[in-house]
C-alpha cells in the first residue's frame, strides 16, 4: 500500500498563490511544473514569503478533464497578477494522508481516503489537495517520495 497513514486533523486556512488549469490526466505533470514556476516566480518577484510546500488542488474531476489549482503557500495573504490568483487552502476538519511512493500511485491513496471517510461516517467538505513533501530533484528514487494529501470533511 502506498499510503503511510490516514488521520483526522484540524487545519488552519493558508494563504496561497495558484494557477488554475483544465487538463487531461496525461497533462497533469507538465502543468504542475509550469504552474509552480509561475506562482513561485511571482512570489519571488514580489518578495512574498513562502510558508509551506508546493501543492496541487483538484476542485473538479471528470472522466475527461480535471480542474487543477497549482501553487505555493504564503506566510501572509497577497495579491495575484493575471493568470496567477490569490486564495486560501481551506481550514477546518480534514482527512490527512501521507502517501509514500511515485505520483502515479496517488489514485490508490485517494481511493483509500474515500473508503476511510465512508467507514468513519464522513463526507467530502471541499476539494482535496496534495502537498509535495519531497523534491524529486533531491530524491530521484520515486520510492522515497512523500506527498501529504488533505481532504476537507463536511461538518
Amino acid at each position: 500500500m502506498p499510503m503511510l497513514s490516514i488521520a483526522r486533523e484540524e487545519l488552519v486556512p493558508q494563504p496561497i498563490l495558484f494557477v488554475r488549469r483544465r487538463v487531461t490526466r496525461d497533462e497533469i505533470a507538465a502543468n504542475i511544473e509550469t504552474c509552480l514556476g509561475m506562482s513561485f516566480g511571482l512570489a519571488m518577484q514580489k518578495g512574498y514569503a513562502i510558508n509551506g510546500r508546493p501543492f496541487a488542488r483538484y476542485p473538479a474531476t471528470g472522466p475527461g478533464l480535471i480542474t487543477m489549482e497549482v501553487g505555493c503557500v504564503l506566510a501572509a495573504s497577497a495579491a495575484g497578477v493575471g493568470e496567477i490568483e490569490a486564495g486560501f487552502l481551506q481550514g477546518g476538519l480534514a482527512a490527512v494522508a501521507m502517501h509514500a511512493g511515485p505520483y502515479d500511485e496517488l489514485p490508490a491513496t485517494f481511493a483509500a481516503m474515500e473508503r476511510w471517510m465512508d467507514e468513519n461516517g464522513y463526507r467530502s467538505g471541499g476539494a482535496p489537495w496534495e502537498s509535495y513533501i519531497t523534491d524529486p530533484a533531491e530524491h530521484p528514487d520515486p520510492a522515497d517520495w512523500r506527498t501529504r494529501i488533505c481532504w476537507p470533511l463536511a461538518g
